[in-house]
């Protein structure tokens, strides 16, 4: 945690005024050709959930521009998942933390960046400076990237989109694509353009098959409960002793109930207090597994319950029926990316607060301890017996 305020202080304060050096001597074109397209760098460095919600740009790509070599610079927490993009050609690995603590690997990666001529660079950074500072460095013709307010950083870039707060991300991402001649019909892009997926294989789906007989959960409920948020996701946290309420309610209604807790090795606590508390009837697989077994599993699941986190755009592309809860986030923004998406949103008057991550409103939130149990309860009530009907006393 304090490396990314360490980080974030470095790329405000000094990336501020060191882009707009830079943007000085940086000289703006007015068209990409289109018909030369032949390498393309797509920059994200973060996170997970962003990366996920980037891949219909790259499918998108990929389908308008099938020769097109594309480079995704990614970072140690994204990797695990952009490995797994059929659409990317090349991954570069960007450690961007070190470039703080270590000035000579700065050297050497931007040298590394430098091999290739990139036709087109997109940044699809809502905030980060840096990215705007490695798009000057790097040997390209045309770049893009977003006009996001008081972060200064798209004065670099040949062509500019607006960062609309109170638009799905999914779509921010695509009007990245606007200068390819990809716009949005009417203001509306087609489902299958915006449309989730995440790469499941046979093996992974054997994998299920083994699980699902071992734990004997054939003729079970099974729901996931993801009650951890991340290293710094706190704030958006619904308390883990909400969810040992929750399947015990649940419990009493169906009698076959199995919950799946999921989560991270920096979620291991709240996983282990969750499963200690209801572990005649769920299996903890936190930080077991990779990614996309998480992701097999939570495929054959009924549900899941979780915060806006990663794991919630992970169930989104496999087609599990999300429950997703909102404190500090903006839902419109950050929900599942999924027309019947359950939204659980804190009643708290300054919810949401967050855009870009990190700028919360308040020093410690409490937005989501508006929600009640009453309310996710009915919620899944609904989703696993949509003809439930709340009782009124």
């Amino acid at each position: 945690m304090q490396r990314r305020k360490i980080f974030r202080f470095f790329d405000r304060y000094f990336g501020i005024p060191l882009v707009i050096f830079l943007a000085l001597f940086t000289r703006r074109k007015r068209r990409l050709p289109i018909e030369n397209i032949r390498n393309i760098l797509i920059i994200k460095l973060a996170a997970i959930g962003d990366a996920i919600l980037l891949v219909p740009v790259l499918r998108k790509l990929k389908n308008s521009f099938p020769d097109v070599k594309i480079t995704f610079m990614c970072s140690d927490v994204n990797r695990v998942f952009v490995e797994r993009i059929p659409y990317v050609d090349i991954i570069m690995n960007c450690k961007v933390y070190d470039f703080i603590r270590k000035p000579l690997y700065l050297i050497s990666f931007l040298k590394q960046l430098r091999k290739i001529k990139y036709d087109l660079i997109v940044d699809a950074g809502q905030w980060e400076r840096i990215n705007s500072i490695l798009t000057i460095f790097a040997r390209k013709y045309y770049s893009v990237g977003f006009n996001t307010k008081g972060q200064l950083k798209h004065i670099i870039n040949d062509f500019v989109v607006e960062h609309i707060p109170d638009k799905h991300e999914v779509e921010n991402f695509m009007d990245l694509l606007m200068p390819l001649g990809i716009i949005p019909i009417n203001g509306e892009y087609l489902f299958d353009d915006t449309q989730l997926e995440f790469f499941i294989t046979e093996e992974h789906r054997k994998f299920r098959r083994e699980f699902w007989k071992k734990n004997n959960l054939a003729d079970k409920i099974v729901i996931c409960f993801q009650p951890g948020c991340g290293l710094n996701g706190k704030p958006k946290q619904w308390d883990v002793e909400n969810y040992v309420d929750l399947a015990k309610r649940l419990k009493e209604i169906y009698p076959e109930l199995f919950i799946l807790i999921t989560g991270t090795r920096t979620e291991k606590q709240y996983c282990e207090i969750l499963n200690n508390a209801v572990k005649d009837y769920s299996i903890n697989i936190c930080s077991l597994y990779p990614i996309e077994l998480d992701a097999v599993l939570i495929e054959k699941s009924k549900l899941i319950v979780c915060s806006n986190t990663g794991i919630l755009h992970i169930a989104a592309s496999v087609g599990t029926k999300t429950i997703g809860l909102h404190g500090p986030h903006n839902d419109k923004k950050w929900g599942a990316y999924d027309k019947n998406a359950v939204v659980i949103r804190s009643d708290k008057f300054c919810s949401p607060c967050l855009y870009l991550g990190h700028d919360f409103g308040c020093r410690v939130p409490t937005c989501m301890k508006h929600i009640t149990v009453d309310q996710v309860y009915i919620a899944v009530r609904k989703a696993l017996q949509p003809e439930y009907v709340v009782s009124v006393n």
